[in-house]
């Protein structure tokens, strides 16, 4: 039973889905496990680290997709690489199935399996698989270090020979896992927080941490069964998008985090509120890849919006691409060694499992 790591090819992605610290922990289970040549590289594993976990280096491409029984990947393999798998092989990775899903056909041209870990459900057992949370909150620690690389002023309050310095003042629009790690760093910089979320339970959370949260005078649950945000009504987005101007009238730097999963993300700040924004603000957007949160957004660059900075900022985990590697990596080994038999040597994928049941998006080939 081999266990195959690739190299990612998307342009960006500095990742890898198996570090040496999970190999040997796959290899002490009696697998056997095969890494892409380069696969760690830009995350800082090379590959004679990965040898002397115990791993095998492939130099060639289509010899190594050739053989692999399971594939743990960060991003779904190419086109051209589906072609050359096993039938019966087994893919795990982040798929991002909600927004992709018309586009991921080609994965069901053989009799593959395909475990999407952006499906696992948020319940007590796959807290350790979570991929999402451990991700977003590493986004939103980076998010906080480029605005605040970025700005010209200090953040912490200071008194000095020349005169009392005032904190920046920060505004999270997001209070999910990537919202809360924005806010929890800004605070340790010494800045001055305030943070908005349409979910009601994130009061307590944010307050916790030292911020204030921006109370919408709207009663509506914006909460999902699974724990995520739902599309907000029109009078609660007039009512959140106007105190959330005034906010930002008065604000250094915003930090934006809103994804609703399957749809586009909801626009936030308006170019109306970028240019009423301080001059020399910075904004980021972790959510630019899904159309952004704030108007005019680019991802992946930084613009210049009524002299506001606006990044989009939706590859924030590959700057930390080797502790990004090392959480990411820990999750899949989690998730993956739940379902091995040591003793039988073969994985038991049941349907009727209830991690199994929500992440199998391909069983065998045919499309759920």
């Amino acid at each position: 039973m081999i266990i195959s790591i690739p190299k990612e090819t998307i342009a960006g992605e500095t990742r890898v889905a198996a570090t040496p610290e999970t190999v040997k922990k796959f290899i002490a289970l009696g697998l056997e496990v095969s890494v892409e040549s380069k696969a760690g590289l830009a995350a800082g594993f090379s590959d004679d680290v990965y040898l002397k976990a115990g791993a095998k280096i492939c130099s060639s491409s289509d010899e190594f997709f050739r053989s692999a029984d399971i594939i743990l990947a960060i991003n779904a393999p190419e086109a051209d690489k589906i072609k050359l798998c096993k039938n019966g092989a087994v893919i795990v990775a982040h798929f991002n199935v909600k927004q992709n899903k018309d586009s991921l056909g080609y994965l069901a041209q053989k009799s593959l399996t395909c475990l999407a870990l952006d499906l696992i459900p948020r319940i007590s057992r796959a807290q350790s698989m979570d991929v999402l949370s451990s991700q977003s909150n590493l986004a939103g620690y980076k998010a906080v270090i480029k605005a605040v690389d970025e700005i010209r002023r200090a953040v912490p309050f200071m008194i000095t020979a020349g005169g009392t310095v005032p904190p920046a003042k920060v505004l999270v629009l997001g209070a999910g896992v990537a919202g809360l790690q924005a806010i929890a760093t800004a605070k340790r910089l010494g800045a001055q927080v305030f943070a908005s979320d349409v979910r009601a339970a994130a009061k307590e959370q944010v307050e916790s941490l030292g911020a204030k949260f921006l109370v919408v005078d709207v009663e509506e649950n914006l909460e999902s069964d699974g724990g995520y945000a739902k599309e907000a009504s029109k009078e609660y987005q007039q009512r959140q998008k106007e105190l959330v101007a005034k906010q930002l009238s008065q604000t250094d730097i915003a930090i934006t985090t809103a994804l609703i999963p399957g749809k586009k993300a909801p626009i936030l700040i308006t170019n109306e509120m970028l240019k009423n924004m301080p001059d020399g603000a910075v904004v980021v957007d972790l959510a630019s890849a899904s159309g952004g949160n704030v108007e005019g957004v680019k991802d992946g660059q930084s613009t210049q919006i009524f002299g506001v900075k606006v990044i989009g900022y939706s590859q924030a985990v590959c700057d930390l691409a080797q502790t990004a590697s090392e959480l990411f990596a820990r999750n899949v080994y989690n998730f993956v060694s739940t379902y091995w038999n040591k003793e039988l040597k073969s994985f038991d994928w049941h349907l009727e499992d209830e991690i199994i049941k929500a992440a199998c998006f391909i069983d065998n080939g045919e499309m759920k």
